[in-house]
């Protein structure tokens, strides 16, 4: 019994020294407040001045208006990041393609921007 005893006391009093030793700080966890979006979002009447330039460019891009605001609202953030204007278009192009729309050109991915800007991303 007593060697048991003695190497369990000797694991116990180490055991105890370890929790003696203070503890790194670590750095405190995130908020759990939902992230906000810097990304602008059209009132209604942007979003029919959008919708209206969007038809006009090619009809069946406001066909949907959610997915519409939806993709207008990441070419703005492409704008609001700063990314040249051949960037922006492209991009444009590739996120208003497909569908019912087909596929786009550059000079209707421009106009698409221009849409964009002028309806609710100054």
């Amino acid at each position: 019994m007593r060697r048991i005893l003695v190497p369990t006391a000797i694991a116990v009093l180490a055991l105890a020294g370890c929790s003696a030793e203070e503890e790194p700080k670590t750095a405190e966890a995130p908020s759990s407040a939902p992230a906000v979006s810097t990304i602008p979002s059209p009132d209604a009447g942007q979003t029919k001045t959008l919708t209206d330039a969007l038809s006009t460019i090619k009809p069946e891009l406001a066909e949907d208006e959610q997915r519409a605001v939806n993709r207008a609202r990441n070419v703005c953030k492409d704008v609001q990041d700063g990314k040249d204007e051949a960037t922006v278009t492209t991009n444009a192009v590739e996120r208003f393609s497909g569908g019912s729309a087909g596929e786009l050109t550059e000079a209707q991915g421009a106009e698409i921007v221009k849409a964009v800007k002028s309806a609710f991303c100054a």
